[in-house]
């Protein structure tokens, strides 16, 4: 580690080891506190900052690779342009940070509390997300591939232009989210509960929703292609002018789904019964590739496939 001295004329490193002890409570550490610190281009790499508390904290441009900021507090802190591959914040609390730009692959951020914080073009591929609870926060046009979200909380915050192909979702709530013209090929979000969310313009081909609740969700002009609705609740759900050709539909309910303009080509395990209670016009494209109103007893509910599609 390079010799780094602080605003006060302390040497980073003895305040550092100084952490390392009372971290493994030992009666000579002292928690480590950075206030209002400049800390750019810093190479500290595999540091151990768990439970420390950085407020107001610039690292921009730092290495901090395989640092540990578990049950760290940090409060308007600025890692801008970072490297924090493999970093650990695990249980960390966070609110008015910058990671904008960060290059964060497989790190952990397992059961952090996140709030009004920037990961804007921030690479997250193959993070650690389970049990995060996200609230007023930024990722647009984050690489979040690959990602595990499972049981996290997330609520006002804006995945917009993200990339979350093949990302986990399950048993994930999202309340007023908006992912507008995000990738999300792949992405599982199983028995999950979203609430007045905004996918309009997302590419979710192939994504599996089985068994999830979308209260006053929209997918306008949404590419779901061949993604798994099976027993979700859809009621009222708008998918105005989205391609859901050969999505699967078997027991979900579709009371009042909006599917006007929508493509259902090809569309399966869709029965009388669900499409009567749907909204379709002169624009909707049927499951047999017939186009216009869906009627009872014509047979258009009858999937017409290329191929086997089946799984």
């Amino acid at each position: 580690m390079e010799t780094v001295t602080i605003s006060n004329g302390r040497i980073l490193e003895e305040i550092l080891r100084a952490h390392a002890a009372w971290t493994e409570e030992l009666s000579v550490g002292h928690r480590c506190i950075l206030e209002n610190e400049t800390l750019n281009e810093a190479q500290l790499q595999n540091v151990n900052l768990k439970r420390a508390i950085l407020r107001g904290t610039t690292l921009l441009d730092a290495d901090l690779s395989g640092g540990d900021f578990s049950g760290a507090s940090i409060d308007g802190g600025d890692f801008e342009r970072a490297i924090l591959s493999g970093a650990d914040f695990s249980g960390a609390h966070m609110s008015e940070t910058r990671f904008s730009s960060c290059w964060m692959p497989a790190a952990f951020l397992t059961e952090a509390k996140i709030r009004n914080t920037v990961f804007k073009k921030a690479n997250l591929r193959d993070g650690r997300l389970q049990g995060v609870v996200i609230e007023s926060c930024n990722f647009s046009g984050a690489e979040l591939c690959g990602a595990s979200f499972h049981h996290a909380r997330f609520a006002t915050s804006d995945f917009s232009e993200s990339d979350f192909a093949n990302a986990q979702f399950p048993r994930a709530q999202l309340h007023a989210c908006r992912f507008f013209e995000a990738g999300g090929a792949g992405a599982n979000f199983s028995n999950c509960r979203f609430k007045a969310c905004d996918f309009a313009k997302a590419d979710l081909s192939g994504a599996r929703f089985s068994q999830a609740d979308f209260g006053a969700s929209q997918f306008d002009r949404a590419t779901l292609r061949e993604a798994d609705f099976r027993e979700a609740q859809l009621k009222g759900v708008d998918f105005c002018r989205a391609d859901l050709s050969y999505a699967r539909f078997r027991g979900a309910n579709l009371f009042a789904t909006d599917f006007r303009g929508a493509d259902l080509t090809g569309a399966r395990e869709l029965t009388a019964a669900q499409l009567v209670q749907a909204r379709t016009d002169e624009t909707t494209i049927l499951p047999n590739g017939s186009r216009g109103l869906y009627r009872r007893s014509s047979g258009a509910e009858g999937a017409v496939f290329i191929g086997d599609l089946d799984q």
